[in-house]
């Protein structure tokens, strides 16, 4: 079974005092052929202080559009964004300059160290680097063998961390990662969220996360928002999305994260209505203290089969155990809808993919 990196969830948080808000905004761009073109239609979210939240959908649904107006580096056409509670437009320069935002590709400059980058930084943000802010910046980013040394003499997994220093070193109370961990190695990303886990339990940042890697999505944010074509089409606790998604956005994104899909050979064979002496395939989902009680094996010793397991996951996702089995059960009734409600009863995500004979 595939089991995702975890990292510790972030610190408590306070969703009565939203960092920024969402409300009811909608974004239009006007393309290249002077045509308009929708980027996000209604969309209505709150992000609490010290909470992390992921915002994933397919390329051109509305991801980057969510960052550039979280920054204050756009405006919504209608609707509105707060931070801190103004809202953005009116709150002015002393917003933007509390969000940093991280992408895939930091431009540091090539021949400062990574000391000098950080210092500088603080100095161009007038925030207070006296008392060994840097060094314990450093420190935390696991980066004081690098310290001294040139940006451009860095590892990948060094520049990014640096990069991260950078974008800390202003004290932002929002921190906005916009693919920051793609094209790196599983290795770099692993370091890379361990250190960024250690900055969120010490500074209790505000972070959105938006990315196609669900190994970032699921080891930072306990909470995710869904987006297709401008819209919010899913919403709620990570683990929670990627056990039972409802929308085919969330189901292709759950499958990436869980890794548990039907077997092709399996697949191919599925028909709608069971067969005798046949098997029935169905996808199970569980989360919190489900996933740590042994409930399929309770079912089939009272009810007197066994389950075949054909795939899963078991991970966690912002802290939150969740898992996805494939099982096969005996399609046969009286044994076929006795276990199904004994699974649903046990508070199992129940889903009959078909049956095989």
């Amino acid at each position: 079974m595939n089991a995702p990196l975890r990292l510790s969830p972030a610190p408590s948080v306070d969703a009565a005092r939203p960092l920024v808000r969402f409300s009811d905004v909608r974004k239009t761009y006007r393309s290249r052929a002077g045509e308009r073109r929708l980027a996000l239609d209604g969309v209505s979210f709150d992000l609490a202080e010290g909470e992390i939240l992921a915002v994933i959908g397919s390329s051109g649904s509305g991801k980057s559009t969510i960052a550039q107006l979280a920054a204050g580096l756009d405006a919504p056409c209608a609707g509105a964004v707060a931070f801190g509670g103004v809202d953005f437009e009116a709150a002015g320069a002393r917003a933007r300059r509390s969000v940093a935002v991280l992408g895939a590709d930091p431009d540091l400059p090539p021949e400062r160290t990574v000391r000098q980058i950080l210092c500088e930084r603080y100095e161009a943000s007038g925030a207070c680097a006296e008392g060994g802010a840097v060094d314990r910046l450093i420190a935390l980013l696991d980066l004081s063998a690098d310290a001294d040394r040139e940006a451009d003499e860095l590892s990948d997994g060094g520049r990014r961390r640096a990069a991260l220093g950078r974008a800390l070193a202003g004290e932002p109370r929002l921190l906005i990662l916009d693919e920051a961990t793609s094209a790196l190695d599983p290795a770099i990303v692993q370091v890379f969220l361990s250190a960024l886990a250690r900055v969120n339990a010490e500074r209790r940042l505000s972070i959105i996360v938006i990315s196609h890697d669900m190994t970032t999505v699921t080891a930072l944010a306990p909470r995710v928002l869904v987006l297709d074509r401008g819209r919010i089409v899913e919403s709620g606790p990570t683990a929670r999305v990627f056990a039972r998604p409802d929308h085919p956005v969330s189901r292709r994104f759950a499958a990436a994260a869980t890794g548990a899909t039907l077997p092709p050979f399996l697949a191919e064979r599925l028909v709608e209505t069971p067969r005798p002496n046949g098997k029935a395939l169905v996808r199970l989902a569980f989360e919190g203290a489900a996933a740590t009680r042994p409930v399929l094996t309770s079912v089939a010793r009272d009810l007197g089969f066994d389950f075949g397991i054909l795939a899963g996951s078991l991970g966690a996702a912002g802290g939150e155990p969740y898992g996805v089995l494939i099982v096969a059960a005996p399609s046969d009734e009286p044994y076929f809808t006795a276990s199904v409600e004994r699974l649903e009863d046990a508070g199992l995500g129940v889903e009959v993919l078909g049956f095989v004979g």
